[in-house]
């Protein structure tokens, strides 16, 4: 599984710290040039987004649910790399796992595991 998502737009203040921030932690590719990157989640079924440089008037922003097939692994890596769990690694009435975090720029990304990684 590579992790795919619905549909997104990230915006942050040092959008090219995040860029390596989500290649690490998702895999993600994000293309040049910046203040805007498109994001390729590499997967059939997913929707690529876009990383987007905010301006200093501007506050980061976005929440997404990313797949996992294996939660606990993705929050501590996550965690790892500056992001701060809000929510832990919660059962959903035996139809998956959930977690959420905030990035290194106070956004928030929601975790959806359906698999046994929980």
């Amino acid at each position: 599984m590579s992790n795919p998502v619905v549909h997104f737009q990230i915006g942050g203040r040092n959008a090219a710290a995040l860029r390596g921030f989500y290649q690490e932690v998702f895999g993600w590719v994000v293309d040049e040039p910046m203040p805007i990157g498109a994001i390729r989640t590499g997967t059939g079924t997913g929707v690529d987004g876009g990383l987007h440089q905010v301006d200093d008037n501007q506050k980061p922003y976005l929440a997404v649910y990313v797949a996992v097939d294996d939660l606990l692994g993705t929050v501590a890596t996550a965690e790892r790399l500056g992001a701060e769990i809000i929510v832990p690694p919660t059962d959903v009435n035996g139809v998956g796992s959930f977690a959420m975090f905030q990035d290194p720029e106070g956004n928030c990304i929601g975790l959806w595991d359906t698999g046994s990684g929980s």
